[in-house]
C-alpha cells in the first residue's frame, strides 16, 4: 500500500484511533514489565507493537513509482488535450456517400431528343422528296444532316418525282453508345400519269431514321428505313351524365348567340365578364346550333355539350365543343353566359 501511495504522490496514511491505542497500551506494557523485573518478579509477556513500519524504498522501485506517475499524467493530459480540441475543432462528418443512379448512368449514353427530332425530321423531308429533273437537289440538302463519308444518294435511282407536305417527328428509341432511332410520320404528295392524266395522291409513311451524337452536333448515320403507320385502336367511353333539360331549354339561345359572336370575333360582347376565349378568325361562320344538352347539377357554374356546324372553305363541317356557362348577377337579376369553350373529351 505505501508503494502505489507514493506512486501517486499521496500523504502518508494517518493512524487511525484503534492505532493510537494499541501504541498506548504497549507502552503501558512495557512500562509494567520493567516493574514487576525490579520487584523480582516473572514479567508477564508484553502484547506485539501494532505501530507502522518504515521501510526503505529501493532505486528500482522509486523508478518505477515515477515512470507510472508520469504514464498517468500523459493519460490524463491527452484525455484533456482531445476533449478540448473537440470542442474548438468539431469533427467533420463524412461526406454523404452517392448512390449509382442506373437510369442516370444510362442517360449519360443517350443522344439529346430534342435535337434528334429535330434532325430527323428535316432529313426526312429531303429523304422522302425528290425530282429526277434535278437530282443534286437532294443529294445537298442530305449532306446537311449525314456523317462525313457517306452517299447522299442512299439509295435512289434517280427516277420518278415525289413531295413532301409534313413532317412529324416521334418517339425516340434511345440503343446506347449514344446512338437512337427516331419515328417520322411523312406526308408525301407523288404525281402519277402525264399530260391531261396527271394526278396527285398524297399519303403519310412512316420512317425511322438512325442517328447518333457525333462531334458536336446530332448526325444521320445511315439510311431510313420505311415502317408501318399505327392502326387504329378501340376505346370505351365513360356513360354519359344525366341532363338538365329545363336549363337546357333556358341557355340555347345564349349559346347560339355566343357561337354566332364568335365566329364574328365579337366573342367578348356575348361571354361572361372575365373570359378569355380566343377569336376563330376569319372566313367561318355559324350554320347551326344543332344539339345543346346541359349536365345535371347545381351551383353558379354549369356544362353543357354543344354540337356545331360551321361553314367553311365552301363546305359546312360539324364539331362538338364542351362549353362552361356562369351565372352572372346584376342588381336583382341574373342570366347565365358563356365563359369556356373546349373540345369535347369523350
Amino acid at each position: 500500500m505505501s508503494a502505489l501511495r507514493k506512486m501517486l504522490n499521496l500523504p502518508p496514511k494517518e493512524p487511525e484511533g484503534g492505532e493510537e491505542e494499541s501504541t498506548a497500551a504497549g507502552d503501558v506494557s512495557v512500562n509494567t514489565t520493567l516493574r514487576e523485573t525490579e520487584k523480582g518478579r516473572t514479567p508477564s509477556r508484553a502484547p506485539a507493537a501494532l505501530g507502522w513500519a518504515e521501510e526503505e524504498e529501493s532505486s528500482g522501485r522509486s523508478a518505477v513509482r515515477k515512470a507510472g506517475r508520469v504514464a498517468i499524467w500523459l493519460v490524463i493530459g491527452l484525455a484533456a488535450f482531445t476533449g478540448v480540441r473537440t470542442w474548438i475543432f468539431p469533427a467533420e462528418s463524412p461526406p454523404p456517400v452517392e448512390q449509382a443512379d442506373a437510369q442516370a448512368e444510362a442517360e449519360k449514353n443517350n443522344v439529346p431528343e430534342a435535337e434528334a427530332q429535330q434532325v430527323a425530321a428535316r432529313f426526312a423531308r429531303s429523304y422522302m422528296t425528290w425530282n429526277a429533273a434535278d437530282p443534286d437537289a437532294r443529294a445537298e440538302e442530305l449532306e446537311a444532316d449525314l456523317a462525313k463519308g457517306i452517299d447522299p444518294k442512299l439509295g435512289w435511282n434517280g427516277a420518278g418525282v415525289q413531295l413532301v407536305a409534313q413532317t412529324i417527328p416521334g418517339p425516340v428509341i434511345q440503343v446506347g453508345g449514344k446512338r437512337a432511332r427516331v419515328r417520322v410520320d411523312v406526308r408525301v404528295s407523288v404525281v402519277t400519269g402525264s399530260g391531261n392524266n396527271t394526278q396527285t395522291e398524297t399519303s403519310w409513311r412512316g420512317l425511322e431514321v438512325p442517328v447518333a451524337q457525333g462531334e458536336g452536333r446530332v448526325v444521320v448515320t445511315g439510311e431510313p428505313a420505311m415502317v408501318g403507320m399505327p392502326s387504329a385502336a378501340e376505346y370505351k367511353a365513360p356513360d354519359v351524365p344525366e341532363a338538365d333539360s329545363q336549363l337546357a331549354g333556358m341557355t340555347r339561345e345564349t349559346v347560339a348567340d355566343f357561337l354566332e359572336s364568335w365566329a364574328a370575333g365579337d366573342a367578348d360582347q356575348a361571354a361572361a365578364p372575365g373570359a378569355d376565349i380566343e377569336p376563330l378568325g376569319s372566313g367561318l361562320t355559324l350554320d347551326s346550333l344543332d344539339t345543346w344538352v346541359v349536365d345535371a347539377g347545381s351551383g353558379d357554374k354549369r356544362t353543357g355539350t354543344a354540337t356545331v356546324r360551321w361553314k367553311l372553305g365552301g363546305a359546312q363541317i360539324q364539331q362538338t365543343y364542351q362549353i362552361t356557362l356562369a351565372k352572372v348577377s346584376a342588381s336583382s337579376a341574373s342570366r347565365w353566359q358563356v365563359e369556356a369553350v373546349t373540345a369535347k373529351t369523350a
